[in-house]
């Protein structure tokens, strides 16, 4: 152990010295008067000279050992041991890893998990530096190991702790403001463990975690225990800091988005959000204020919400006039604001084009289909039927401009057109695909099921006559049975009354054997009487195919009418549902997720590729340039990361001279909100060891050295025994009674 004393010190040192020159100056030569009575007093101190002796030196010893004691309390050494000892000999670079994601903005009080985070490492930074101008230190955001960078070299790397160098450092850490991002405990481990790595050999180094250490960041703890073990073994000291004590409750707004139906302009569509309660006690009275096109709307009372749940509620909203819109809901603040707030941006366009291919031989397929999404009139329905034969499917022009393609009793289609229906699937589009009479059996089990890789959710096999048990009574079993799927949520309960007027006289049964290891997510969403599948779904990618098992019109045939579903008025709000469900992902929507970069496709002939993107509403302002994206097979604009969570507006270049605008929606991560917090007993057992330690922020200005409180007190104890001793010495060494 050694000791580093201040200036202080070495001005009082000389103090020390004081009662020895007191001494001294007592010792000086007096005048000499010869008195008889004194020969008696000589002899007798003559004899007891040595003891007196020995009591004025240890009394002189203690005097000055009083003098030195206050000397050095006053001075405060510091007492170096450990890796604080070290500092004598070799230089510390202290790395400090700062949680800024946006749990950290938790408030209380008149301070915040932030501010508490900032002050420690100023403190840690204030103590490096008294210990050591040689010393270094380096400053690892959380965001910045998200990265993914091939550089793990921070923003702050090695800044030296000099005293304009230090004021420079610690007037950048005041200003710095949390993330918007959800980043986590163990990317930053892994990043330091790369800068262990750069570190020289004649350096020590000392790791200080700065976290409010909330449950979800110790989620993958055998991970971080892998690294934490790692660092101790590079590491001279390992450091939790804690920048909260205790949880607050919070509320966030963890969802805002259209349900499945058709979205063009001027045609109403539901909406959808939902609050979730992280806190410990009901929340009451919820309300989510809405803003359109920033124009407010009705607010939407959740109600209670109790704790550690979710509410969900509907609304309806209209966009007018086809273009960029954009709908924003907000809860009241609480002790994190970042989730108070989530916005949903789309692109509207006048209708959605849907792509009927008919393949029937009198085309009722697609007539009954067609009048059931768009069936004219006043009342504008948002959908763009455009009917083609199978033969002229390669004239219909690029299928990205469809958002649901249907393919009605078709005989067959070409290769090209098998993998073009695939690629659009995949990306997101919806696929309807009837059976009638028409089709050819072989075609669709070859090579349209493809042993479960192709479109097809299961191969037909061979047409079959639906023979049910009816009576007269009107409350006979109906011939469909629907599942708890959302294409068939109007039907539920009570509203079915319609569904039991749907009949069906012939279907496709399916191949025997047909399922397989690549089948497992097909499922059956409608049934016969008798549970035989007559409606199937299956996920291809981002998009989905729906394969009915009859056909849509009552047109007769060699077998006669399969069904009456066409004429059928449910059949319209079916046909809608369906469409809207299958057209869902295949929306102008653009939804991002904070640290997310915005991808914008546009039309090469049209656009110039380049243009800007800004932040708009309130918040940090931001502003940047887009660039396309030379990778991508089409012209795609794209942003840099988007690192706050808000509304931006991007202006992309065309061709022809001018911009165009849109809307891009970037809301924070879901569950960073979620204030629980990792216990302190299990952080201490699971990462016990010499190396490692667990403090709170608010303890470190105490603790920036943490002996020297302790060093305080025995000098003081000390101090006061040596002056009672003193006393009592002095007291001997009197002349008394």
């Amino acid at each position: 152990m050694s000791f580093l004393f201040p200036t202080v010190f070495w001005i009082g040192l000389p103090l020390v010295a004081l009662p020895l020159v007191i001494h001294l100056l007592n010792l000086r030569r007096q005048k000499r008067v010869p008195w008889a009575a004194m020969q008696f007093l000589l002899e007798s101190q003559e004899r007891s000279k040595t003891w007196i002796s020995l009591q004025e030196l240890l009394l002189l010893l203690l005097r000055t050992a009083a003098i030195a004691l206050l000397v050095v309390m006053l001075a405060r050494p510091t007492a170096r041991s450990g890796w604080i000892g070290r500092l004598l000999n070799r230089p510390v670079h202290h790395l400090v890893l700062l949680d800024d994601s946006y749990s950290t903005t938790d408030r209380w009080a008149e301070t915040s998990a932030w501010k508490e985070s900032l002050g420690a490492v100023a403190d840690i930074t204030q103590a490096a530096a008294d210990q050591s101008t040689a010393s270094v230190v380096s400053v690892l955001r959380f965001s910045e190991a998200d990265n993914d960078a091939e550089d793990p070299r921070p923003a702050i790397f090695r800044q030296e702790l000099d005293d304009k160098s230090r004021q420079e450092f610690l007037s950048r850490i005041e200003t710095a403001q949390p993330s918007d991002t959800a980043s986590q405990l163990l990317p930053a481990l892994r990043s330091a463990i790369e800068l262990a790595n750069l570190q020289p050999p004649e350096q020590d180094l000392v790791i200080h975690v700065v976290s409010d250490f909330r449950q979800r960041n110790i989620d993958e703890i055998d991970a971080i225990q892998q690294a934490v073990d790692s660092l101790k073994q590079q590491a001279t000291e390992l450091q939790f800091v804690r920048t909260v004590r205790q949880p607050h409750d919070n509320l966030a707004l963890v969802d805002l988005a259209p349900e499945s139906g058709v979205r063009a302009a001027g045609v109403e569509m539901w909406m959808r959000l939902a609050v979730e309660n992280y806190g410990t006690s009901t929340a009451r009275d919820v309300v989510v204020e809405l803003e359109q096109d920033g124009s407010p709307l009705v607010a939407v009372p959740v109600g209670d919400v109790p704790a550690g749940e979710t509410v969900t509620r509907r609304f309806r909203a209209t966009f007018v006039g086809a273009g960029p819109h954009w709908i924003a809901g907000t809860i009241d603040a609480d002790a994190v604001d970042v989730d108070n707030r989530r916005v949903f941006a789309t692109e509207v366009p006048e209708a959605q084009r849907v792509l009927l291919v008919d393949g029937s031989p009198e085309k009722w397929e697609s007539y009954f289909v067609a009048t059931a999404l768009a069936p004219g009139g006043p009342v504008k329905s948002g959908w763009q039927p455009v009917i083609v034969t199978p033969q002229d499917l390669s004239k219909a022009g690029a299928l990205d401009q469809y958002v649901a393609i249907a393919l009605l009793d078709v005989p067959r289609i070409g290769d090209e057109q098998v993998a073009a229906l695939k690629t659009f699937v995949e990306a997101g589009g919806g696929l309807f695909i009837t059976l009638g009479e028409s089709i050819r059996r072989e075609f669709y089990a070859g090579e349209l099921f493809a042993e479960g890789e192709g479109l097809l959710p299961a191969p037909p096999d061979l047409p079959t006559q639906w023979v049910p048990q009816r009576d007269m009574d009107e409350n006979s079993a109906p011939d469909l049975r629907v599942s708890e799927h959302p294409v068939f949520g109007v039907f539920r309960g009570e509203r079915n009354s319609m569904l039991g007027l749907m009949r069906v006289n012939y279907y496709y049964s399916l191949a025997r054997a047909w399922e397989n290891d690549k089948t497992t997510g097909v499922k059956t969403i409608a049934t016969l009487g008798n549970d035989t599948p007559l409606v199937m779904e299956k996920q291809l990618g981002r998009g989905k195919v729906v394969m009915q098992l009859t056909k849509v019109s009552p047109a007769e045939g060699e077998l006669g009418s399969w069904s009456n579903l066409g004429p059928n008025p449910a059949f319209v709000v079916l046909a809608n549902e369906l469409f809207g469900y299958l057209a869902f992902h295949q929306t102008a929507d653009q939804v991002l997720t904070v640290d997310d970069t915005a991808r914008l496709p546009v039309e090469r002939t049209l656009f110039a590729g380049s243009g800007s993107i800004e932040r708009v509403g309130k918040g940090l302002p931001y502003q940047s340039t887009l660039a396309g994206d030379p990778a991508a097979e089409q012209l795609v604009v794209l942003s840099e990361p988007l690192e706050r969570a808000g509304l931006y507006r991007a202006s992309l270049d065309r061709v022809s001279g001018g911009s165009e605008h849109r809307f891009v929606a970037v809301n924070p991560a879901i569950g960073e909100g979620n204030l629980a917090l990792a216990a302190d007993t299990a952080l201490r057992q699971r990462f016990a060891g010499e190396q490692f330690a667990l403090r709170y922020a608010d303890e470190l200005s105490v603790e920036s050295n943490p002996s020297e409180s302790s060093w305080t007190e025995v000098l003081l104890a000390s101090l006061v025994l040596v002056l009672v001793a003193e006393q009592a010495m002095a007291y001997v060494c009197s002349f008394h009674e």
